[in-house]
């Protein structure tokens, strides 16, 4: 019995000798974790270095083996705006014309905002208001983006006019005045048909003739003129009758030009916008004469006055070639 007593008592020290041990090997470790200040202070051998980095030796990150990108230059204008304010006169010029064109209707083209990139980066331009009688209706967002396009679009202000709603685009490169003006007519259309429905009912349509007609107005002034120039020697003049007339038969204005041959009237060209073309006809009254009738219908894009004086006077050539040879009794 003594010497049960003795095994376990024996047993009961190991146990605790070993649970000592082992809690103070646990105090240590932790104690090690638990370090606060100075890390040196657990390794007293660790020496810290600090190294000055050379700016000069610094290679971007993916630019190994390359050279390092330059910075942009302290006071230099980034390259969409040098070339957004490159194009500015060019369309200030333009947005001063289509305003001409479109006070009939009471709609302008607001003053210019400050220039900013759009929301995602992809352009540099400015913001315009469209006025309606003077109410703001809706935006206008002009911008060049990267690959050198010419953007407007119009966002209306309230969901209620979603039709005004409309973009339009050309190449920035050799941008003229009369490019930059087709640009925002065409972004403008449903802007004008909106007021004219809004002002008149339903004058839209003649409204609409109108103002396409004014656009071209300077351009056929000057190819009848050309016209003329390049046919007095032929004793030959084109005579426009007036302003251009409605035509309620056809829904557009024609212009009525008189073809003067040797002084006197032998024959009627009419000329009339349709959509994005320009049509040239002559017509004679005389029945036996209507062979020497013409039409011609030209596209509006890119066309000079040059081609149009040209095509003026070939639409032309049968009759006054006739009326030479022949000249109308007085």
């Amino acid at each position: 019995m003594t010497r049960v007593l003795l095994l376990v008592l024996s047993a009961a020290l190991i146990v605790s000798g070993v649970a000592l041990v082992w809690r103070d090997l646990y105090r240590r470790r932790r104690e090690a974790f638990l370090v606060r200040g100075d890390a040196t202070a657990i390794h007293p051998d660790v020496e810290l270095t600090v190294a000055h980095l050379d700016p000069t030796s610094f290679t971007p990150l993916g630019a190994a083996g390359g050279e390092a990108p330059s910075l942009v230059e302290v006071g230099k204008e980034p390259e969409p705006a040098a070339q957004w304010a490159a194009i500015q006169p060019v369309l200030s010029a333009a947005v001063e014309r289509v305003n001409g064109v479109l006070a009939g209707a009471n709609v302008t083209i607001g003053a210019s905002g400050e220039p900013s990139r759009s929301l995602m980066k992809r352009g540099y331009g400015v913001h315009r208001r469209i006025l309606v009688s003077g109410e703001s209706v809706a935006w206008l967002r002009i911008e060049l983006d990267g690959n050198g396009e010419l953007q407007a679009s119009i966002k209306a202000h309230k969901d209620e006019h979603a039709a005004l709603n409309t973009s339009a685009s050309t190449t920035a490169l050799s941008l003229n005045v009369e490019r930059a003006s087709d640009l925002f007519s065409r972004c403008l259309k449903p802007v004008a048909g909106f007021a004219m429905r809004s002002a008149h009912g339903g004058r839209t349509e003649q409204w609409a003739s109108e103002m396409a007609w004014k656009e071209i107005a300077p351009l056929l002034g000057d190819a009848l003129r050309a016209a003329n120039g390049a046919l007095a020697q032929a004793a030959t003049r084109f005579t426009p009758l007036g302003a251009p007339a409605w035509s309620q038969d056809v829904q557009r204005h024609r212009l009525s030009i008189a073809i003067e041959v040797l002084g006197s009237d032998a024959a009627r060209m009419l000329i009339e916008r349709i959509d994005n073309d320009i049509e040239i006809a002559v017509g004679l009254p005389e029945a036996h004469l209507a062979h020497l009738g013409r039409r011609h219908r030209i596209p509006l894009a890119g066309l000079t006055t040059h081609a149009l004086a040209e095509q003026i006077a070939s639409c032309a050539w049968p009759t006054i070639a006739h009326f030479r040879e022949t000249p109308p009794l007085a």
